[in-house]
């Protein structure tokens, strides 16, 4: 049953050993470079055993003559000589081994070498009286040397091979049924043991090799992984750098583009003519102004730049302001505007009104713009509600021309537009609906469509909210509050345009105003003068508003500064913040934002009333 048992195990493992071939075919052309650092690898981790070996090998060999004293063995003192003389031998390769002239594999090799050939010696010269303390003996010494060596198979073959042709020789010699006596007295065990010993040293070898190039491949792994991160977060931050030098290189030319265009409109033009020309600008900058806005948007959202806000806000207020944004466009194309909200919704909600608010203006600008007659409905439900919680069911109907059942699945993709809207001669930036899928994945939800060509479409969303029954309190600016015309601004910037369309549109409202074309000059001026308001630009030449601004609060001035910056990213708007501005006007700004802002810090004679 024993023998089965071995003969099993011998098999399993060889069948086991066949099956890493494979393995080893794909790893035995590594560079060489690798294969060093293995063999370096091998050797430390066999080191301890391999001394250990060694060292009790020299130790307790001599002591085993003490056997064959205690068995009445005559010739113990000759077996004591011999067996001192190997170990000194063993202790000569130990030392040299210390001394880092050999390995600690061949130490152990040679040292089993040594104890084979001096045993054998034995052996062969005394006879031995009892064959199963022999081969109890050996098997121990077999069963440490499992244990501690760590070879590869050819050591462990050629020690096998030398123990068995060397012992089997030596018992033969001293008679013709020693070795048969030897093998019937637990010898034949000893024997089977020496051959599965290079299986078993094979495998062991196996396992620390696979372990060794599995963790230097994902070592190598991670290296890659880690270098392809490093280029990806230099190629973020190189995108983000571009897009904020190319936001202030276009939105700058840009605001004075669509500061000149609406200053025109306010002018007493003469002819037609001369109003279709400034009507064809203004619809040619609006445009290009939202072009840019959507790209920035966009790489906003994706650079994960966007947080949504936690704010209350009063959701009737929020859609009647939304419909009066689209009465005029709906007007001029005769379609019928239509909101339709459920009753009994809560007063207020908590959320971020902003995003909203472009989720939804997306989806009814598309709405009017590819609806040539009938309607356009926003529908607004509730679906369910708790006592902190509740959900808002958003539909955009209308009934335009549609949208092919095979274009659906691309709609919201990024510059993307439906075969029929191309052909309907309505052409967009294809972002507006890429940017509404992205803010609704913030907000937790997913937009659906069902359309049919040529008969209309439908957009809807869920949204939860949480809510409030409670009247929220309405946060008032905190400024310098004084009474027009008499209020006085500095305004601050390097671009003669912006300087034009800004100093323009104070000049409508009656307040007077300064120049400063950087910094520098600015903090001059602010030194020598009395200013209500600063308008402060924020890359100048010379010194630029950051390090103006400082200056100025450093002093212990108080009055209100708005940054006018080309940048509208996040950080950049809370830099500002944080360095001592009071708000942020991004370029390029319509009159009604410029002047929103202004009247947020200065108080109208009207107000006063």
């Amino acid at each position: 049953m024993c023998f089965k048992f071995l003969i099993c195990n011998v098999l399993n493992h060889h069948l086991s050993a066949l099956a890493t071939l494979n393995f080893y075919e794909k790893v035995k052309d590594s560079p060489r470079g690798l294969q060093d650092l293995w063999e370096k690898e091998f050797e430390t981790e066999s080191l301890f055993g391999n001394r250990m070996f060694c060292l009790t090998f020299a130790i307790c060999y001599p002591s085993t003559s003490l056997l064959y004293y205690l068995n009445g063995n005559p010739n113990y003192q000759s077996i004591f000589l011999i067996q001192i003389t190997c170990s000194s031998i063993v202790a000569l390769i130990t030392f040299l081994h210390f001394k880092e002239r050999i390995t600690s594999q061949d130490a152990s090799l040679y040292s089993r070498m040594l104890m084979v050939i001096f045993h054998s010696f034995i052996l062969a010269r005394f006879q031995t009286l009892y064959y199963y303390d022999l081969s109890i003996n050996l098997t121990l010494q077999l069963i440490f040397s499992f244990w501690v060596l760590r070879w590869k198979f050819s050591y462990a073959l050629v020690s096998s091979v030398m123990t068995v042709l060397f012992f089997s020789i030596a018992l033969y010699a001293s008679g013709q049924d020693v070795l048969l006596r030897f093998l019937k007295e637990g010898g034949f065990f000893y024997f089977l043991g020496q051959s599965v010993f290079p299986l078993v040293m094979q495998m062991r070898y196996n396992k620390q090799y696979r372990e060794f190039i599995y963790f230097h491949s994902l070592q190598r792994q991670n290296k890659e992984l880690e270098k392809q991160n490093q280029l990806a977060r230099q190629a973020v931050q190189a995108k983000s750098d571009f897009l904020s030098t190319m936001s202030h290189e276009i939105r700058t030319p840009l605001n004075g583009i669509v500061g000149i265009v609406h200053l025109l409109l306010q002018e007493d033009l003469r002819t037609d003519f001369q109003k279709e020309l400034v009507g064809t600008l203004k619809f040619s900058s609006d445009h290009l102004m939202a072009v840019v806005n959507d790209v920035l948007d966009f790489n906003k959202i994706n650079s994960n730049h966007v947080k949504l806000a936690r704010d209350p806000f009063n959701l009737s207020l929020f859609l009647e302001s939304l419909k009066k944004t689209f009465i005029p466009r709906a007007q001029e194309k005769g379609l019928d505007l239509i909101f339709e909200v459920d009753l009994g919704l809560p007063a207020h909600l908590i959320g971020d009104q902003v995003r909203l608010n472009q989720i939804i203006t997306n989806l009814i600008h598309n709405a009017i713009k590819f609806t040539e007659k009938g309607f356009v409905k926003l529908v607004v439900k509730e679906l369910k509600r708790d006592e902190s919680r509740v959900s808002l069911h958003f539909e955009i109907i209308d009934s335009g021309i549609g949208i092919p059942l095979e274009d659906q699945s691309s709609v919201f993709d990024l510059f993307v537009q439906s075969g029929a809207e191309a052909k309907n001669g309505n052409r967009g930036t294809g972002l507006g609906l890429a940017i509404t899928k992205e803010l609704l994945q913030l907000f937790g939800s997913e937009i659906k469509l069902e359309s049919e060509q040529w008969q209309g479409s439908c957009f809807s969303f869920c949204i939860d909210f949480e809510y409030s029954d409670q009247q929220a309190l309405e946060e008032k600016p905190v400024g310098v509050k004084v009474i027009l015309p008499e209020a006085r601004v500095l305004v601050v910037d390097d671009n003669a345009i912006n300087l034009l369309f800004a100093t323009n549109l104070l000049k409508k409202v009656g307040l007077q105003y300064d120049q400063a074309e950087n910094g520098c000059e600015a903090v001059e001026k602010f030194n020598h003068n009395h200013y209500d308001l600063v308008l402060m630009d924020l890359k100048m030449p010379v010194m630029d508003g950051f390090e103006a601004t400082q200056i100025i609060r450093a002093q212990g001035a108080h009055t209100p500064i708005i940054a006018l910056t080309a940048s509208a990213f996040k950080d950049e708007r809370e830099k500002a913040l944080s360095n001592g501005f009071s708000n942020y006007l991004v370029k390029p700004f319509l009159p009604k934002e410029f002047y929103d802002i202004v009247f947020t810090f200065l108080k109208t004679e009207e107000q006063c009333k």
